[in-house]
């Protein structure tokens, strides 16, 4: 406090004009941006603060918020930001590039994303940080759904909408998008980091390459980097997979360049296609404009809308990697064969992606067991 203010408020009696004019006097010394970081608590002290304001939440809830909330303070803290005035639209676009690379349900990354989005927002409205952080985490923004199936896409199902798409939307982004997740069974963050010289019609070949320092990465990072996995990989195609994209690239894909200058795969006119516009065009492409007609799973009378409103027959794009790896595993393909394929460890494959019975196992690898068996 400065002499001359101490001066004016001796004058003054009034208790709430008192406090008028000390807040008035606090922004007045705040920089332009209204944020003082130096006198502010730290973003672990505004969580405690958060969670005491909140004790009437059920054990549940408050569950939640020690389950999502600090894995935000620790990603701000290790970019260096350990106060609110920190947080930055950087800064939360890239937490969000670290969710969607850490987890592949949108039931989980939009469970991160509101628990993180309601404390920015208590926040910003103390004017502790910007309020247009926090808006950054909308489930629409995102492109998260919580109405799409996140089960196993069945074979019949994925075949049935593939065949549709080839007759109607041949070479579209939905169609060579699907078959290429179908055949292919990459993770969005896979698609959404492929160049166009990432593929190889020649040799029915797509790359996967970790490239951060450019804007995009793999899960599993790169072995020339401190990840503690290698996501790169090259992966071998379907003829009809590489047909729909080599269609797709000839007739619908815009001819654009990312900020870095690179060509990506898929596009939109405005570069590369998000990972929220990659899981519309899922949400669309699995819809009940495409999908068979069944009296299984939920219903939809046609008034859906991809961009606002998902399908309720629509699956999300893991429901489609995790389809493909059974359908693979089922075909034949060996666990330590699919585990280099679908960039997984052969544990998790036998844990979350093989859902088939021990009957269905058995059956499956009948023919390799009897191939194996001497002939004497």
């Amino acid at each position: 406090m400065t002499k001359e203010l101490a001066e004016v408020l001796v004058q003054i009696d009034d208790p709430d004009t008192i406090e008028q004019v000390l807040e008035a006097a606090r922004i007045e010394e705040t920089p332009e941006n209204g944020l003082s970081p130096l006198k502010q608590p730290t973003l672990s002290e505004q969580f405690d603060r958060y969670l005491s304001r909140r004790k009437n939440r059920s054990p549940a809830t408050r569950g939640q918020y020690h389950r999502t909330i600090p894995d935000f303070i620790d990603f701000s803290e290790d970019h260096g930001v350990t106060h609110p005035a920190g947080i930055s639209v950087k800064l939360v676009e890239g937490y969000i590039d670290k969710l969607e690379l850490e987890y592949d349900l949108d039931a989980t990354i939009l469970t991160h994303t509101k628990n993180v989005r309601a404390w920015l927002r208590w926040l910003a409205r103390r004017n502790y940080c910007e309020e247009g952080v926090y808006r950054l985490l909308d489930k629409k923004e995102l492109g998260l759904s919580l109405k799409a199936r996140d089960e196993t896409i069945p074979e019949e199902t994925a075949a049935a909408s593939i065949q549709r798409l080839r007759q109607r939307r041949r070479g579209s982004s939905m169609h060579s998008l699907m078959e290429l997740g179908w055949n292919g069974g990459p993770r969005i963050g896979d698609i959404h980091s492929a160049d166009l010289q990432d593929f190889d019609p020649d040799n029915n070949t797509l790359r996967f390459r970790h490239r951060p320092e450019t804007g995009t990465r793999l899960k599993n990072g790169s072995e020339d980097d401190d990840t503690p996995g290698d996501g790169e990989r090259d992966i071998v195609i379907k003829d009809c997979t590489v047909e729909a994209i080599q269609l797709y690239i000839d007739t619908e894909r815009p001819d654009v360049t990312d900020d870095y200058g690179r060509r990506p795969l898929f596009a939109t006119s405005y570069g590369r296609a998000s990972r929220s516009t990659l899981r519309r065009w899922i949400y669309e492409a699995t819809s009940c404009h495409w999908a068979p007609e069944t009296s299984d799973g939920p219903t939809c009378d046609g008034s859906c809308d991809p961009d606002s409103n998902v399908c309720p027959q629509s699956y999300y794009p893991h429901a489609i990697r995790r389809g493909a790896i059974v359908n693979q595993l089922s075909g034949g393909l060996r666990r330590d064969l699919a585990s280099d394929r679908f960039n997984v460890s052969e544990n998790v494959l036998r844990k979350h992606y093989d859902t088939r019975s021990k009957q269905q196992k058995k059956e499956d690898r009948s023919e390799a067991v009897r191939k194996s068996w001497p002939d004497w």
